[in-house]
């Protein structure tokens, strides 16, 4: 039998970001045959780059898509929109493309914007976006958009996902190796996340001060960028505290050692989330999650089994949660040990390929595939 050949709409592997970092992953692992098709900026782009730069390079990427498409072994197209303003005004012109030239075509939703999607679906660009009901199958990170898109475009062929844990940070032999630190050392905690007000970050630093104040032996370590992080930065350093550090934006190495020298993830993000890589990351580096229940997270998330559940006073459920957990080793451990085998069994690439490939192949044949990733054992 011949391979499936699929046409993958990403931004430049060589970009940052959820999308070029999940297809970075997997593109050695494909039981299929595949090409790229790159949208948006490329390597080398900069923001000086004019608007009709980017409009003559967007107009040439659509006649190089069309030129594509004509492949007579094309089995279908592959694109990968945030359903934003931005990302999805562009990427619908691919997809609409696509569907004028008859190609089969999956639309996998990374990012969801509710206000956008109300437009979409039923406010007053409703009747643009019809030709979406002619869609093969959609793909996205959490039940709730699921929902969204099985009622407002009577569609049943809309599968939930998640993204993927990058296992290629683990080291040699770390199924042997990992283990939590002696209970007399210093929790570590980690932030590592966009430095944003409505990704918790105040909240966490007030609960670090917090559990210093009670004398829990722990340090915060934050990590990321974005609009508050000079504002962070102002705060750690008027701190003086050798155990509040900020990192700043980290990858590679880097971000491997942050996660697997620490304990504890601290996420109480209030944001509109879909599926965040960052919780994924942490629990297959075996460290517990403090999270809100926010996007995909909402569909699998076992606070007494994974970490604990935020809601309400943020700062107060970190505190009383990392107090609890520094009080108790024998928790600590058994939810790190289970963190790590619920990622190695549901978030490692082979998996996730794996589904993504069961998922083409049921939209290809029009046949029944699973439309939910996890069906949960623990409820």
């Amino acid at each position: 039998m011949a391979k499936k050949n699929i046409l993958i709409l990403t931004p430049s592997l060589h970009n940052s970001g959820g999308v070029a970092n999940y297809y970075s992953i997997l593109q050695n692992k494909f039981p299929f045959d595949y090409a790229f098709f790159i949208v948006g900026n490329r390597e080398g782009a900069t923001q000086k780059d004019t608007k009709t730069r980017h409009l003559v390079r967007l107009i040439s990427d659509y006649c190089a898509f069309i030129r594509a498409l004509w492949r007579s072994d094309l089995d279908l197209v592959l694109i990968n929109p945030s359903l934003n303003f931005n990302g999805f005004s562009r990427d619908y012109i691919f997809y609409l493309i696509a569907k004028l030239i008859k190609k089969k075509t999956i639309v996998f939703f990374r990012g969801w914007d509710d206000n956008y999607a109300k437009e979409v679906f039923t406010g007053k660009f409703r009747y643009f976006f019809c030709p979406l009901r002619k869609t093969d199958g959609f793909i996205v990170l959490a039940k709730c958009f699921r929902d969204t898109i099985t009622s407002r475009l009577n569609t049943s062929r809309v599968f939930v996902e998640s993204t993927i844990f990058d296992d290629r940070i683990l080291p040699q032999g770390y199924d042997d190796l990992y283990n939590l630190k002696d209970p007399n050392e210093k929790i570590r905690l980690l932030f590592l996340s966009r430095i944003e007000a409505d990704k918790g970050i105040y909240e966490s630093i007030a609960a670090y001060k917090a559990l210093r104040a009670k004398n829990v032996n722990v340090e915060l370590v934050i990590a990321g960028d974005g609009s508050e992080a000079s504002n962070i930065q102002r705060i750690i350093a008027e701190h003086d505290d050798e155990g509040l550090r900020y990192l700043g934006r980290i990858s590679g190495a880097e971000k491997a050692d942050a996660l697997l020298s620490s304990s504890v993830l601290l996420f109480p993000s209030m944001h509109a989330e879909g599926m965040p890589n960052t919780v994924l990351e942490a629990m297959g580096c075996g460290l517990a999650v403090l999270t809100t229940r926010v996007g995909g997270i909402n569909d699998f998330f076992v606070g007494d089994l994974m970490g604990a559940e935020l809601a309400g006073d943020l700062t107060h459920g970190i505190v009383g949660a990392v107090s609890a957990l520094a009080s108790d080793n024998a928790r600590l451990k058994s939810i790190s040990e289970y963190n790590y085998s619920f990622a190695k069994r549901y978030f490692h690439s082979e998996r996730v390929v794996e589904r993504l490939d069961h998922i083409i192949d049921s939209v290809i044949h029009n046949s029944d595939c699973g439309s939910f990733w996890y069906e949960s054992e623990a409820r």
